[in-house]
């Protein structure tokens, strides 16, 4: 079998360092892409390394020469990227009530860092991705794609990347795949963890029918599906969220 690499953005912690740790066991070599924390980012090479060969890239994915410079650098150590995992992201949180919350800024910088960013890496990754034999994307979005969440700007930004994901599923077959993950309430630092009151709150009551939350693994695990499944599949958007949208 041959050796093959995946790369994830906004590796190195929640989601992100869980899918990379899954694919590494999986015997893929994986680029692990982080912005500022570098601590947390050598955590997750330690525990990479020790089922395959793992790299460390610093960059800021809403640069495109950070994009390009992330591929070139992968293909010279470690060889073409075959799987891209768009995970990096970011939020404001502010009550959907106070529009003045949100300044044209706020917008501007979530919508670039969701969004542009994800196009960005694809852009700079598909001559790359080409050369390799059925190679995937996997877009994580959000169920505030629906209009939920942190922010409506937040919301705006995740439901651009659900259609720019259908976009490039169109543009880029029948040589890549593109399906994208939304995610519910997830228990990492971004919600506050299960500690958080409003967290549980948000839970426990009527917005999520079973009533439970997912982990960082649980949502790895549904991207190693679409990594692992076979190429017929494209285009689709996977709810891990307890049916959240059911609610929506």
């Amino acid at each position: 079998m041959s050796i093959k690499t995946a790369l994830v953005t906004g590796a190195s912690k929640g989601i992100g360092a869980a899918v990379a740790l899954l694919l590494a066991k999986s015997k893929f070599k994986v680029v692990i892409n982080y912005r500022s924390s570098i601590k947390e980012a050598k955590m997750v090479l330690a525990k990479c390394n020790q089922f395959s060969e793992c790299i460390l890239i610093k960059a800021d994915v809403t640069k495109d020469s950070d994009c390009k410079r992330i591929v070139k650098t992968a293909e010279k150590k470690i060889g073409p990227i075959n799987v891209l995992i768009n995970n990096a992201g970011k939020t404001k949180f502010v009550d959907f009530n106070n529009l003045d919350g949100l300044s044209k800024n706020d917008f501007l910088d979530i919508y670039t860092c969701n969004v542009v960013s994800m196009f960005q890496m694809v852009r700079a990754c598909r001559p790359s991705m080409i050369k390799t034999k059925h190679p995937k994307i996997i877009n994580i979005s959000s169920i505030a794609a629906l209009g939920l969440g942190s922010s409506i700007a937040y919301a705006c930004s995740k439901g651009a990347v659900n259609s720019l994901s259908l976009s490039l599923a169109r543009t880029l077959a029948p040589e890549i795949t593109v399906n994208t993950i939304c995610p519910g309430y997830v228990n990492t630092s971004w919600h506050g963890g299960q500690k958080s009151m409003t967290y549980k709150s948000n839970i426990n009551k009527k917005f999520v029918p079973l009533k439970k939350s997912a982990s960082s693994e649980d949502i790895a695990k549904r991207i190693m599906w679409f990594v692992e499944s076979n190429n017929l599949i494209t285009g689709e958007t996977l709810y891990v969220d307890g049916g959240y949208h059911l609610k929506a």
